[in-house]
């Protein structure tokens, strides 16, 4: 039998959503997004409205990972504490509603909202494990209707331990205690493709690149096991005493890596939220390309 993952309460599966369905301080929370490619090669956000409108997990409410969580005035930035509180209001979500949220790609979009809810003091925050798919594989139904809630009091205090600037990103390079994690695709890390148009390509020295969706099963999108994820992250040579920090394009895969790590038991770990958006465009700050020697 497999080892359980240290902190299970953050995850959740299919059959115990099922048997909750209906409960009263239950929301969960369809975040499912995706990216297109554009023939010049930048890419264009693609909301899951479409998708969730077409059929969702019964009672569950759609939420835009960038028309609702982020800052039309900071690119990649998480909304702020009042307005983040006002949504939350809205959905129905109060200090001790329990949220579940999935998506149709194993959580790595999903994650975002994930850190947010945390980040903000949210207590009672899970991952659906396999998300959508696990959801159909288990044949249970999914409803078209969109529900609503009695609006709540959603109280937003910011964790600042969950979060990473860009100062403290850049002193962290040459810092033993810090581990810097990338969770992008391999191209991008090693500097083979540029992840935004005008933007560098390449990594932040001294970054582990772990990227997002190694951390799944590819065909159920489930998470791997604890023995797995072990042996995935065993490279980047993460001790209890370091504080890790992880950043992505937008602060989206970095979410998922956060999660991973919080549910392995690793939880002094913070999300450089702007992440390549701001690091990548900026001619001020270092930048490596290929494989470091202390990458696995």
């Amino acid at each position: 039998m497999s080892a359980p993952y240290p902190n299970a309460h953050f995850i959740t599966d299919v059959d115990w959503l099922h048997d909750h369905l209906g409960k009263n301080n239950l929301r969960i929370i369809d975040a499912r997004f995706d990216v297109r490619v554009n023939e010049d090669g930048s890419f264009a956000e693609v909301p899951g409205r479409e998708g969730y409108e077409n059929g969702h997990l019964p009672g569950a409410l759609f939420m835009d990972l960038h028309g609702d969580l982020a800052d039309p005035n900071i690119p990649a930035h998480i909304i702020g504490p009042d307005a983040f509180a006002a949504l939350m209001g809205r959905l129905g979500i109060g200090p001790d509603t329990t949220v579940v949220i999935y998506d149709d790609r194993g959580g790595v979009w999903a994650a975002r909202l994930w850190w947010a809810l945390r980040y903000y003091g949210h207590k009672d925050v899970k991952m659906l494990n396999g998300g959508l798919r696990a959801w159909l594989a288990a044949d249970f139904p999914l409803e078209t209707a969109i529900q609503t809630f009695p609006k709540t009091n959603f109280f937003a205090t910011p964790r600042t331990d969950l979060r990473a600037e860009k100062a403290m990103v850049l002193d962290a390079i040459n810092e033993p205690s810090i581990c810097i994690i990338d969770a992008l695709p391999a191209p991008f890390y090693r500097g083979l493709a540029a992840l935004y148009p005008g933007h560098r390509k390449g990594h932040i020295p001294g970054a582990i690149n772990v990227p997002a969706e190694d951390n799944l099963d590819p065909d159920t999108l489930c998470l791997k096991s604890m023995a797995d994820l072990q042996a995935l992250w065993s490279g980047a040579a993460i001790s209890p005493a370091h504080t890790v920090i992880t950043y992505c394009g937008g602060g989206i895969f970095a979410s998922f890596a956060l999660f991973v790590l919080a549910l392995m038991g690793h939880e002094k770990a913070a999300l450089y939220d702007a992440s390549w958006m701001e690091w990548g465009r900026d001619s001020a700050l270092p930048v490596e390309t290929g494989r470091p020697k202390s990458q696995f």
